[in-house]
């Protein structure tokens, strides 16, 4: 269960003895906008490379070694209207290791990474500003020669528009990127630091009250923070928006978003997680099996969901002479599930499988400090029964139904024809 040991931060302590080594994670949430989203994202690729103690590579890494090789990461993501700068290590279990205590250290390197960048007070050290942010221009403009992630990201800017956060990937827009100052984005990381939503979680064979002393090694202040529903509804277009780009590609990509009644905290949400993986979110799917498979339509089809947005993506790879064809039956598909063609055989393997993959899930500390953050946030608490009884109480009438209330939204077609 989350504590908030100070004003504006919060704690998740998830002791279990089935991990041999402990996970910290440390997580920065701001709604955020659209220039929020370079900003905070290149300030996360700086405070991951060097710190005032450590201020290369070379003592960076020198000093993750001497922790008998833990990992640590960061970077920046979106969850629906919020960015989130995240840090995580992972160290061996302190009951492995003599004579020292490698959670207390995994504390003190982390807070010497968030608290203590490599800076003069004024701006970050100007050369690593300068070389961070042409890494990630590079990393943006390299991202563009993968077809099917760039066209996920013209779907987006579809589906969405880019006059809000959603439609915006959560490294920002490259102009706002190119035009970044050293001094303005101190001043950002400042803020981020003095009144971001702070959550930390820790999971391992750990003792709970021994790592809420411990996380008091972190120097942060206590803040204000008015948590706010995560959840955006977009309403459904009276008509789809359709794009069709052709390049030098050989394998066409044809996208297609929806609106879907459900989202991360209503009612439909088990529905629309059955109905994804019947539909196209698993390998026992009506769009791998039917276009994929006995079409032989598509290289890859598949479906994923966005309920913080209430949003059913669908992307494909085909021969782009076959877009018709592709987008008669995935349409089909969808009309099948609508009309209930699929048997309570087919639902029951679904089922099983997502329960499966949940319970798989909780044999993996990210998974458990992913879930534990979400449910936070979206001020929800699922115990593991509970989740898998939802599951399993979808009938084929509720995915009827909600299958009968999705409404097309955009299309992206990219064609080299």
């Amino acid at each position: 269960m989350d504590v908030q040991n100070q004003s504006g931060i919060q704690t998740l302590v998830l002791p279990s003895k089935k991990f041999k080594t402990v996970r910290i994670d440390v997580h920065f949430l701001k709604y955020a906008t659209i220039k929020d989203l370079a900003q905070r994202s290149l300030i996360a690729n700086i405070l991951d490379t060097s710190t005032k103690k450590y201020p290369d590579q070379v003592r960076f890494t020198h000093a993750l070694s001497e922790m008998f090789g833990a990992s640590f990461g960061g970077g920046a993501a979106k969850k629906g209207n919020m960015h989130d700068v995240a840090f995580s290590m992972v160290v061996a279990n302190d009951k492995y290791i003599k004579h020292q205590n490698l959670i207390q250290d995994a504390i003190r390197f982390l807070n010497e990474v968030i608290v203590h960048p490599l800076a003069d007070g004024k701006q970050f050290d100007e050369e690593t500003f300068q070389r961070q942010k042409q890494n990630m221009l590079n990393y943006v403009k390299s991202a563009t020669e993968d077809k099917q992630y760039w066209s996920a990201q013209q779907l987006r800017k579809l589906t969405f528009g880019q006059t809000v956060v959603q439609g915006i990937p959560s490294y920002g827009l490259v102009e706002d990127l190119e035009n970044l100052k050293n001094a303005e984005t101190y001043r950002a990381y400042l803020d981020m630091l003095k009144n971001d939503l702070v959550h930390i979680s820790v999971s391992g064979d750990v003792n709970q009250e021994e790592i809420e002393e411990d996380l008091k090694i972190f120097e942060l202040d206590e803040r204000q923070f008015d948590l706010k529903p995560l959840i955006t509804h977009f309403d459904a277009r009276e008509k789809a928006i359709v794009k069709a780009e052709h390049q030098d590609v050989r394998q066409a990509r044809l996208n297609l978003s929806f609106n879907i009644p459900a989202d991360m905290t209503g009612e439909n949400f088990f529905t629309a997680v059955v109905f994804n993986a019947l539909f196209g979110g698993s390998p026992q799917s009506k769009l791998f099996v039917n276009v994929r498979e006995k079409a032989s339509l598509a290289y890859y089809a598949s479906s994923s969901l966005d309920l913080y947005d209430g949003i059913l993506n669908i992307q494909t790879g085909i021969n782009g002479g076959n877009h018709d064809a592709a987008m008669q039956i995935i349409q089909q598909q969808l009309q099948d599930m609508q009309n209930g063609l699929f048997t309570e055989s087919e639902l029951a393997n679904i089922k099983k499988g997502l329960q499966s993959d949940y319970l798989s899930g909780m044999d993996l500390q990210r998974t458990a400090h992913r879930r534990g953050l979400n449910d936070y946030l979206l001020n929800r608490h699922w115990s593991t029964e509970e989740w898998l009884t939802q599951i399993n109480a979808v009938s084929k009438k509720d995915i009827e139904q909600l299958a009968q209330q999705i409404k097309i939204r955009a299309e992206y077609f990219l064609s080299g024809e």
